[in-house]
């Protein structure tokens, strides 16, 4: 492993991302906690993580835009050292019939999903390559392929595009130290989930086994630690065989 142990998560403030940070924090690692809007959120992950004698700092960036997906690693590298970690966690949905969604509400999806991993990884490889060790983790979902369901077209699609990307930048860094993965978790409460309203929620919750967010971040923690040096291009499912008793 590197000796430069700087990680940034995206979205790091809440939900899984949070859980990601802190993990990430305990395992020896100094965190950019990133948030778009939630500030409080974020800056009390940092807290948190501080207090309890590591280090962390939360820094603002919307990811979509990609002015600010390269500040974000910028800022990183300013405050804390170039990062070889990078969890690419921040998503958002905004669910609807195709025939309904709008074209502007499609592509915020796409951009903040898929566009934004594209430009933070896109920033951090140098330093990765410059390290010769770096680990890139996507935080997917059923929905890219497993399990898709009606009215995610958008969403869907952007988490489908992370599985392609996992593996075609795998390829190209597999000779440098890096690895590259997706993490896909099953039904966790988040605000995403929460999104598709009360009888999805319900929905879900009667026919898909709960996943604690720690779950999530115990497979993240897995898979920037050195004992998966050789798992590359993978899709890592943390969902217990996904729906029951349908």
């Amino acid at each position: 492993m590197t000796s430069n142990k700087v990680a940034v998560v995206t979205g790091g403030g809440r939900g899984i991302g949070a859980a990601v940070s802190h993990q990430l924090a305990a395992d020896g690692f100094a965190v950019a906690v990133n948030y778009s809007r939630s500030a409080r959120d974020a800056e009390e992950v940092a807290a948190k993580i501080v207090a309890d004698g590591g280090q962390a700092v939360a820094i603002q960036a919307d990811v979509s835009v990609v002015e600010d997906a390269e500040r974000l690693i910028a800022d990183t590298t300013a405050r804390l050292g170039a990062p070889t970690v990078l969890v690419n966690n921040a998503g958002m949905n905004k669910a609807g019939a195709a025939r309904k969604q709008s074209p502007a509400d499609f592509d915020e999806v796409i951009a903040v999903n898929l566009n934004g991993a594209f430009y933070c990884t896109h920033f951090a490889l140098p330093a990765m390559y410059e390290a010769g060790w770096g680990r890139v983790v996507f935080v997917n979902s059923p929905s890219g392929g497993r399990r898709p369901a009606p009215g995610m077209s958008a969403y869907a699609a952007a988490k489908a595009g992370l599985v392609g990307m996992t593996k075609s930048m795998a390829l190209e860094v597999a000779r440098r130290g890096i690895t590259v993965n997706c993490v896909m978790p099953g039904f966790v409460a988040t605000d995403i989930v929460s999104s598709g309203g009360e009888a999805g929620v319900e929905a879900l919750t009667k026919h898909w086994p709960s996943i604690p967010p720690e779950s999530i971040a115990s497979t993240v923690s897995f898979l920037v630690s050195d004992y998966a040096a050789d798992v590359s291009g993978e899709e890592i499912g943390v969902w217990r065989g996904g729906p029951v008793g349908v």
